[in-house]
């Protein structure tokens, strides 16, 4: 009964996915390899679950306050898995089978409460756990790494048929006293999520090791380490995705070998042919937008770059997030560091505003919103002017303290009112790093004497390596590469250097190298320089900024480029609205150039930096 449960798969199999002719392979190894054949086996895995979250309750689990943001679990899964050789040492597979996973979430919330009479500050940890069980398929594309070593990509989907959750909280601190039912615990309820996502879609990868058992090879036993990335959320309408890492050991059966290619029978007899020893070349250059050949060279010139802050403060709780710099006092000035990009600047905000107040007469309004609590809404106001008081010695007399409630706006955050030089935007000078032509061209070949197994390509400088491109079968006529994200860490007038390894079918192996030279574009009497203006889509510079611009630079004017990041409506309308400011200015008219957002928004603030406009003015000067 077995075995004819396992030809009628292996009929199913070969019908679905074709013929498939075998190839020769005359190898020379020790160590045993795979055959070439279809093969099925059983998995089975466990392992730890990887929670990424960012909501306060489910609906059918509503919570107050603390958003819940990260958590762990265990999950196991059993798989009956197939799969066929496609071409050389690629694979193909599917696996379908049952799997179960669960995680634990927990948020703090602090309040006060009363111990003894006695006001005194508590901390709650409210505690999600969640069990869900669902039908898993999985199909994979693998390619062997070395002879035992198989490496493996592919997309799954989780149909998940159980989803359980429930939830409590808990007093941690102080460590006596009870809630209102007499128990350090309440609310404790559980229930069944009707609102679960039914089908997950994910991402895996993974690794594993093709170990013989016996020496007919046709029983395998599978060792393998695998990850799973989450691209759809376990609750609707919620951001909460579930990644894991699993172990597992697979027994995998390869009844039959694929037949291999027969020569006909020759008439004549055979001649002995001599070929000439595998040989590889490397040639590679510089390419234009035109596909002109041009040697590579370093352009260096100074940038001014002029960043906005944005006013406010975003504080999920009472106290300040961890991605804000806050410097325990002001001779730490580490935080300068940050200052390299306007996200960067902005999470800098407390110590500008401190140093501004620190040295001048300003005075300095904060204003605290809740959508909520007027009184949760003044304290956290009041603790950013603590800490302007504590840490920069800031009177209290220039700090004004109010408190917004606005049921309709449920965004925490504290607001800066000031003068316009108190919050002024950041000016930086650095450096800016150009290859040009930006796109390396490498064009590899061998003569042709032996058919290649596999081949590496390898492009570093000193020790750093830039790229690394693999293959297997032929070379691939062209290879680009992009060195613009690798301009600041180049050295100037320093070679680049070309690896090319090839090997064949039987075993032997070629390799080439190159060197590319990489000019450096000397200082002359006059060089060329930029000016980088970051402006808020609704918050554009006004025509004297424009004016002073214009005659600053009027005169040695190279190019004036906007640069748009975004494609709402907003952003694009700002672009034309401040390229006519500028022709009124004196400007010739700017070219617009538009491109993606500058950030993921995943933050408040990084939804207010993902839209910016850049005006860019490249001018010549004097040494």
């Amino acid at each position: 009964m077995m075995r004819a449960a396992i030809a009628c798969a292996l009929s199913w199999w070969l019908l679905w996915t074709g013929t498939v002719q075998g190839q020769d392979d005359d190898r020379n190894n020790s160590a045993p390899s795979p055959p070439r054949s279809v093969r099925i086996g059983v998995l089975g895995a466990g392992g730890v679950t990887i929670h990424g979250a960012d909501f306060s309750s489910l609906p059918e689990l509503p919570t107050c306050c603390p958003r819940f943001r990260d958590g762990s679990g265990l999950a196991t899964a059993g798989m009956l898995w197939g799969e066929y050789p496609a071409f050389g040492s690629v694979v193909v597979g599917l696996r379908l089978g049952l799997a179960q996973f669960a995680g634990t979430l927990r948020a703090l919330e602090r309040k006060p409460v009363l111990v003894d009479d006695t006001p005194t500050d508590a901390v709650i940890q409210h505690t999600l756990e969640a069990h869900f069980r669902s039908m898993r398929w999985e199909g994979y594309i693998g390619v062997r790494g070395s002879q035992l070593v198989d490496l493996y990509v592919g997309a799954g989907t989780d149909l998940v048929q159980q989803a359980d959750a429930s939830i409590r909280e808990e007093l941690v601190q102080p460590s006596v006293g009870t809630f209102e039912n007499g128990r350090r615990v309440r609310n404790e309820r559980s229930t069944a999520l009707e609102s679960s996502t039914r089908s997950m879609a994910s991402l895996l990868a993974g690794a594993r090791f093709s170990i013989p058992l016996g020496k007919s090879q046709q029983w395998w036993l599978i060792p393998e380490l695998s990850f799973r990335y989450a691209l759809d959320p376990v609750a609707r309408q919620q951001q909460w995705y579930v990644y894991s890492v699993l172990v597992g050991v697979g027994l995998a059966y390869a009844p039959i070998e694929l037949p291999r290619l027969k020569q006909q029978p020759s008439l004549e007899s055979p001649k002995e042919e001599t070929l000439p020893p595998l040989g590889a070349s490397l040639v590679a250059y510089g390419i234009a937008g035109t596909q002109e050949q041009l040697p590579l060279r370093m352009d260096v010139h100074s940038r001014h770059r002029i960043l906005p802050l944005l006013p406010v403060l975003y504080m999920d709780g009472a106290e300040i997030p961890e991605r804000y710099i806050v410097p325990e006092s002001p001779q730490d000035t580490s935080w300068s560091a940050a200052l390299h990009s306007p996200l960067g600047a902005y999470y800098a905000l407390l110590p500008i505003v401190g140093r501004r107040l620190r040295s001048g007469t300003d005075t300095l309004t904060l204003i605290g919103f809740d959508g909520r609590s007027l009184a949760i809404a003044r304290r956290r106001a009041e603790y950013i002017a603590r800490y302007f008081q504590s840490i920069w010695n800031v009177p209290g007399k220039r700090l004004r303290i109010r408190g917004s409630v606005d049921e309709r706006d449920t965004a925490a955050r504290v607001l800066f009112e000031g003068s316009k030089q108190l919050l002024a935007p950041i000016e930086v000078e650095d450096t800016v790093r150009t290859i040009i032509p930006p796109t390396l061209r490498i064009r590899p070949a061998t003569n042709g004497a032996e058919p290649l197994r596999q081949w590496t390509i390898r492009l570093w400088q000193d020790s750093l390596e830039i790229a690394r491109r693999s293959g297997s079968g032929g070379l691939p006529l062209k290879l680009d590469v992009d060195l613009s994200t690798f301009a600041d860490r180049l050295h100037p007038d320093a070679p680049l250097l070309l690896e090319l390894e090839a090997i064949s079918t039987r075993g032997s192996r070629a390799v080439a190298q190159e060197q590319v030279p990489l000019a450096f574009q000397q200082p002359s009497a006059q060089r060329i320089a930029e000016v980088e203006a970051f402006y808020f889509p609704a918050a554009l510079p006004t025509n004297e900024a424009l004016l002073e611009l214009a005659e600053r630079y009027r005169s040695t004017l190279q190019e004036c480029t906007i640069i748009a990041h975004g494609s709402t409506s907003d952003v694009t309308s700002a672009a034309q609205t401040l390229a006519m400011m500028l022709v009124e200015a004196g400007f010739p008219r700017p070219s617009i150039e538009q491109q993606e957002e500058l950030y993921q928004p995943i933050t408040p603030e990084r939804a207010q930096y993902a839209q910016l406009l850049v005006l860019r003015i490249r001018y010549r000067t004097q040494d």
